[in-house]
């Protein structure tokens, strides 16, 4: 097990963020900077599925190494790095949200249910979406209606505010869906909400129409985009189908990537790009462009972006692509291909962090997008799942 056991990796934390510490007692003496530290956030699984943990690592250059693993439970987990906290979710009847430290990693701040006194079923907790230190929202995949929550609360009983996001009238037709309008991820710009609600159907199949809720995030009620030709609903209908991200991009929008269907020829796949003032939707790259699952993208900057490619079960390549060119100029990335990559996020250095599941050798692979080479491998104990980050400030 490639990692150090919780106490050590808190007295290396706690000696790294003390470095440059010293006697403030003259006057005299310059002030010195703040130290900032990064650090990557993993929520791991076992091969089998049975269980699940979070390893962390210290970004460096090169030379990383995972510690943990932290908090072991169920493998249907993942992970929201904000600022020195961390927060584990634990998803499908798991219903629970963990706020961790990175300067005390085995040590849960609390522990919250997703569940409301008396709801029923799974809460199925997706991410958590952050306004402010003490305002952000919990978007339930299994449920219809997203917690307002504090996340710098110091007691469990704190976290959910008791108010909430109605999202019941995008439901379907009963016999064409799964009980719930499942909202997959959001993200917050200029003020507003965007919320990706994947509307399956009965078979888990997505062929209702697929929207983007958007909310104003200081009154907390629902805009309409008037997008919607219907006229039923104020969400933005999207062109793809299983929206599973979204991601903003200065000057090019919202970024959402579609899955389409689970199988072959993954009907719907897509990434669709919203003007978030205007609530227009055009294609990034469009289905009827590529032959395999678009499970996963990071666009960079307009030239520059990254997707999963997959094509069936471990069978997943890394690839690059010009946004501005769409499919025709999307490449294989250095023999990144027919593996088990989960994630794919950026870094806070700028380098694409990629979750290689494969059972011989599990870990993280770090990218640089100058040359698309390997600058380091991250060793982790079970198999990579999530991928986040945090950042710790210590103010000498």
């Amino acid at each position: 097990m490639n990692s150090l056991h919780p106490r050590a990796f808190a007295a290396v934390l706690l000696t790294a963020t003390l470095t440059g510490c010293g006697d403030s007692s003259s006057s005299s003496e310059p002030i010195k900077p703040a130290i900032t530290e990064h650090f990557g956030v993993i929520a791991t699984a076992s091969d089998d599925f049975q269980s699940g943990e979070v390893e962390l690592v210290a970004t460096a250059d090169s030379g990383m190494t995972a510690s943990g693993g932290y908090f072991g439970g169920i493998s249907d987990i993942a992970v929201n790095g904000h600022g020195e906290h961390y927060y584990l979710i634990r998803k499908f009847n798991g219903d629970q949200v963990l706020k961790v430290d990175i300067k005390n990693p085995g040590k849960e701040v609390w522990e919250a249910s997703t569940l409301a006194s008396g709801e029923q079923g799974t809460a199925n907790p997706y991410q958590l979406v952050f306004v402010n230190e003490s305002k952000a929202y919990l978007l339930r995949y299994g449920k219809n209606t997203a917690w307002i929550v504090n996340p710098s609360a110091t007691q469990a009983d704190d976290f959910f505010t008791g108010e909430t996001l109605d999202l019941s009238h995008y439901m379907p037709a009963q016999e064409d869906s799964i009980g719930a309008v499942n909202m997959s991820a959001g993200v917050v710009v200029n003020g507003k909400l965007f919320i990706t609600l994947q509307r399956l159907d009965g078979n888990y199949e997505p062929t209702n129409t697929a929207y983007v809720a958007v909310f104003n995030t200081e009154t907390d009620t629902e805009i309409d985009t008037q997008t919607d030709l219907s006229g039923n609903l104020k969400g933005i209908p999207l062109q793809g189908k299983n929206p599973g991200n979204i991601q903003l991009l200065d000057g090019t929008g919202l970024i959402v990537t579609n899955l389409g269907g689970y199988s072959s020829p993954f009907t719907g796949t897509s990434l669709d790009v919203i003007d978030p003032a205007s609530y227009q939707v055009t294609s990034m790259l469009a289905d009827a462009d590529v032959d395999f699952q678009i499970n996963d993208a990071v666009i960079i900057s307009e030239n520059q972006g990254y997707i999963l490619s997959y094509a069936g079960w471990k069978d997943v390549s890394l690839q690059s692509f010009d946004p501005s060119q769409g499919a025709s100029s999307l490449q294989v990335i250095g023999g990144l291909t027919g593996s088990d990559f989960r994630d794919i996020e950026l870094s806070p250095q700028g380098r694409l962090w990629m979750a290689d599941a494969s059972p011989e050798n599990p870990g993280v692979r770090v990218i640089n997008p100058a040359d698309n080479s390997q600058d380091d491998f991250i060793k982790t104990s079970l198999l990579p799942i999530d991928i986040s980050f945090g950042t710790v400030v210590t103010n000498p």
